[in-house]
């Protein structure tokens, strides 16, 4: 049975429908404003809604366990962990661990003091972490893993003792547009594919950004990475990590890129300035650690060092360097399809290195 409206009914339709998505934001979907806690909201939510914090300070650690939730943080939004036994500041991650999650997007929120995480995404596809402030949080600013299809931007970061903005074994992923400082590292791509990183400037760090192949992980190869546009430079503070059990203690300050067992890197058109050690490294995974996973490749295939501006580096390097002297390029000779073309240094090692074709 069909049933006819007039004009007016139309009209008066199309206001209800404005008048409801302008409350929803969109069909079906709803905005939740916190109002006790953020996980009292996220908790009321849907698939779909939108989470909205206004501005003030926030003691707790949050959980998203549903698909397609959005957390929006009102300027002056801020997470702190300060004093929680809680480690993270949000995790998004299935109640069934073998399950994934399908959308998530946070932006606008400040996060910080938390002992390991500000966010941490576990299993997560088609997620978005933009416009960000992660302060002193210990290990991790912003870490996915697992996860895919994601995007990562116009985040500030700084004070973890790990890693600034860390994803690992995941794929498809774009990290653009962010500002690293005062962390052990500022970006790594570790055991992931098909991730660019473009326009960051990570500084003040104690290396600006890595990208490498590790034993043990469900993922085994780190593979089709473009590092384009970026700025690493000053990355000179010290090595804050001590315990020999740790990969990262063993790693040198005072670097701009190191790339170590990644194949198919595309490093171009970034600039990568004062760093004490080295600008851009490319070297195997170190034997010992290589040994240990039999399922790897440690050695560094198909990198393409192109078009950059890597000077003023290698002036003080840190004694962990060795063998290799401070320079603004460093290769170790490993790996095969290895070349560089067009970059203007005044230092490296081998004076001679493989040019593209």
């Amino acid at each position: 049975m069909n049933t006819r409206v007039n004009e007016r009914s139309v009209s008066a339709l199309a206001l209800a429908a404005a008048l409801f998505l302008a409350a929803t934001g969109s069909l079906g979907a709803a905005q939740i404003i916190v109002t006790t806690t953020i996980q009292a909201a996220v908790d009321l939510a849907n698939p779909g809604d939108t989470v909205r914090v206004p501005p003030g300070v926030y003691h707790e650690n949050v959980r998203v366990t549903k698909d397609n939730i959005t957390i929006k943080g009102s300027p002056g939004a801020i997470l702190d962990g300060a004093g929680l036994p809680g480690i993270s500041g949000i995790t998004v991650r299935s109640l069934i661990s073998s399950l994934r999650i399908n959308g998530f997007t946070l932006r606008g929120m400040q996060i910080q003091n938390y002992s390991e995480n500000g966010v941490i995404l576990v299993r997560v596809d088609n997620f978005a972490i933009g416009q960000g402030n992660y302060v002193s949080n210990e290990g991790y600013g912003i870490f996915p893993l697992l996860c895919s299809h994601g995007l990562i931007e116009f985040n500030r970061v700084s004070g973890s003792d790990d890693t600034g903005i860390y994803i690992g074994q995941s794929h498809n992923a774009l990290i653009t547009q962010n500002r690293i400082s005062d962390c052990t590292v500022g970006i790594d791509v570790e055991n992931s594919t098909d991730v660019t990183v473009q326009d960051n400037l990570a500084s003040d760090n104690s290396l600006g950004m890595t990208t490498e192949i590790l034993p043990f992980l469900t993922e085994t190869v780190t593979a089709d990475i473009q590092i384009t546009r970026n700025i690493f430079t000053s990355n000179n503070r010290p090595n804050p990590v001590t315990d020999p059990e740790d990969i990262l203690s063993q790693l040198p300050s005072g670097t701009g890129l190191l790339i170590s067992g990644a194949d198919s890197v595309t490093v171009r058109s970034n600039i990568v300035t004062l760093n004490n050690s080295v600008g851009i490294g490319v070297t195997q995974l170190l034997p010992a650690l290589a040994a240990l996973d039999p399922r790897i490749d440690p050695f560094p295939d198909n990198d393409q060092i192109r078009d950059n501006l890597v000077i003023l580096n290698g002036r003080a390097p840190d004694p962990k360097l060795a063998p290799f002297p401070g320079s603004d390029l460093i290769w170790d000779f490993s790996g095969t399809g290895d070349c560089w073309s067009q970059n203007i240094y005044r230092t490296s090692f081998p004076a001679q290195l493989p040019g593209c074709p």
